[in-house]
């Protein structure tokens, strides 16, 4: 019974479009919020990174590799978020797929690994904008403020007021209202795409044919190393469905603005890599300063002003809209009855969860002002990465559970900005179903399924007879993720090629993650509704190579990150059980 309750679902209503929030954001602005969310000061720093020690020339390659994988990840969410029009992204997925245990540790620590990026990110900020000003600036502040010269870590040695200053401004950018503040995110997501596009064409303006050989001087092993370095740039592909209860139409215009915004993001990021590696020979990058120094050392150095002036505003732009994201995973929550009640107050003038923006907005000025955190912030990449492989096994636990029904989001013809009307579609027939317009149900099963079981007729009557699809399922994602960990930390971390034992290991492991594919392609899937505005292709097999790329990734992360990452989930674990499992709304 405990059990159970622990991993209780949240069921969505069929009627759940109403929301304190307001709904002012069309597809436009949706897919500049995804863009903003991804595109910070990150990509100027991996791509040098990358280039000079990776890949070379070929970033591109790698690029569109990171770009692919994580189209994977979004292809997930775009689903979830065409049926579950409702605020939290990864929580709220994994609440209605898994349940309420799992998308709790996802949700806080989502919420404690982002508030604590953004306070790194506000000292970046504060960096490269005093870096603009030839760092006089932070110059000045620090001989005419306190010090703390005996200071330890995480502690700084002095307040950066640059940071309290910028975290003043986005709490006010937050609490007019996502009316008037997406103006200025979309604003300085403009002003970013227009500096990649600047760099993608000035560089082949600037640049030399003979910076191209060789063009794979470290071979395959290198493009597949920097392409799972450079994923780290597109975190954040998601910000869209963060937004959904903010969304005009949002079955329609989140799916649409998660996939094209990473579209365009890994175009302009393939673009910049390009560029750069033409505009310079690859081993005489800069890591510390790529892009500045290396316009400073062509034919126009004054274009280095203005790469470093557009990095602030790239920065800026990441910050805002991260400080947003996190603002609704808290409102999410709190509405759940997970978090306290007090933090999903929605002011009514506004449309703004006031006290979840003022406790976001404090933590940042008080983590970016007072410590010096960024060593210690890893577990934040462990979080999101974390947060995709959940989403990911929601999906398949969600297709292949013939007892929870689908939500049904039907399309009406005419104006784009009319709101789909939803419905629940079940197995039971109900009193109220024959005044109900449900549309048929798609009647052939997955490509792959139906090929697979095209192929293995002979033991199809066994599989549907004796194989619940739901706990098959459920099996063989729990053997396919310890099989996919033990791998990665042997190809990582233990691999000798010389070592027969480990050979085999590896050979065996590769052999159970194929036969799970293949099981997995004999269950029946769950039917959709041909009005379902959309639904992920390619089911079981994009869902497991997320799972795959997104677990590989975490093992890459260092021991202390891992170390942080525990102790949050004890935190989280503790606050749970305390609070939030005894005054959840799904008891």
């Amino acid at each position: 019974m405990l059990f159970q309750s622990l991993f209780r679902k949240k069921y969505t209503p069929t009627n759940d479009l109403e929301t304190p929030l307001l709904r002012c954001l069309n597809l436009y602005d949706l897919i500049l919020l995804s863009v903003s969310g991804m595109v910070g000061s990150g990509i100027y720093v991996l791509t040098g990174v990358v280039a000079k020690d990776q890949t070379g020339p070929a970033i591109l390659i790698a690029n569109l590799l990171a770009g692919v994988a994580c189209l994977s990840g979004a292809l997930c969410y775009a689903e979830f978020a065409a049926r579950i029009p409702r605020a939290g992204s990864s929580y709220i997925f994994i609440y209605e797929s898994i349940g309420e245990i799992i998308a709790f540790i996802v949700g806080f620590t989502s919420i404690i690994g982002g508030v604590s990026g953004l306070g790194v990110s506000a000292r970046v900020w504060s960096a490269y904008f005093d870096a603009v000003f030839d760092h006089k600036i932070n110059a000045f502040l620090a001989n005419h403020t306190f010090q703390w010269t005996n200071a330890h870590a995480p502690f700084a040695k002095s307040p950066d007021l640059l940071v309290f200053a910028i975290t003043i401004f986005l709490l006010l950018a937050m609490l007019v209202g996502l009316r008037n503040s997406k103006y200025l995110t979309n604003s300085l997501t403009i002003i970013n795409m227009s500096a990649l596009v600047f760099i993608g064409i000035t560089g082949f303006i600037l640049g030399d044919t003979h910076n191209y050989q060789p063009f794979f001087p470290f071979g395959m092993q290198g493009i597949f190393r920097g392409s799972s370095l450079l994923l780290y740039s597109y975190i954040g592909f998601e910000m869209a469905t963060i937004a959904i209860e903010e969304a005009k139409n949002p079955s329609r215009t989140v799916p649409q603005a998660t996939v094209v915004s990473l579209i365009i993001v890994t175009l302009l990021y393939s673009l910049v890599g390009c560029s750069l590696t033409y505009l310079i020979p690859y081993h005489a990058i800069d890591t510390d300063s790529t892009f500045a120094s290396a316009y400073k050392a062509s034919r126009w150095p004054w274009a280095g002003y203005i790469i470093s002036i557009a990095i602030v505003f790239s920065a800026g732009g990441n910050l805002l809209s991260g400080t947003y994201g996190s603002i609704r995973a808290i409102y999410a929550m709190s509405m759940d009855g997970l978090l306290p009640s007090k933090l999903s107050y929605v002011s009514k003038g506004r449309h703004v969860p006031v006290m979840a923006t003022c406790l976001v907005c404090f933590v940042i000025a008080l983590l970016g002002t007072f410590f010096d955190i960024k060593d210690l912030i890893g577990f934040a990449d462990i979080s999101a990465l974390l947060s995709y492989t959940g989403v990911s096994i929601g999906l398949l636990i969600e297709r292949y559970n013939h007892t929870l029904s689908y939500q049904i989001v039907l399309a009406h013809d005419g104006d784009d900005n009319e709101e789909e009307e939803t419905f629940e579609l079940t197995s039971d027939k109900t009193d109220d179903q024959e005044h109900l317009h449900i549309s048929p149900t798609v009647e052939l099963d997955p490509f792959l399924t139906r090929s697979t079981r095209s192929l293995c007729r002979a033991c199809l009557s066994i599989i549907d007879s004796y194989l619940c699809p739901k706990l098959s399922a459920i099996v063989l994602l729990s053997i396919f993720v310890c099989n996919t960990i033990i791998l990665g930390v042997i190809l990582i971390y233990l691999f000798n090629r010389n070592s027969a034992l480990h050979l085999i290991i590896v050979i065996l492991c590769v052999l159970v993650n194929v036969t799970v594919v293949v099981v997995f392609c004999l269950l029946r899937p769950k039917k959709h509704s041909k009005d379902l505005l959309f639904t992920c292709p390619g089911v079981p097999l994009i869902p497991l190579i997320n799972i795959k790329i997104f677990l590989f990734l975490m093992l890459f992360q260092d021991a202390h990150d891992w170390l942080g990452y525990t102790c949050v989930i004890f935190i989280s674990l503790l606050i749970y059980f305390t609070y939030s499992y005894w005054h959840s709304k799904s008891r």
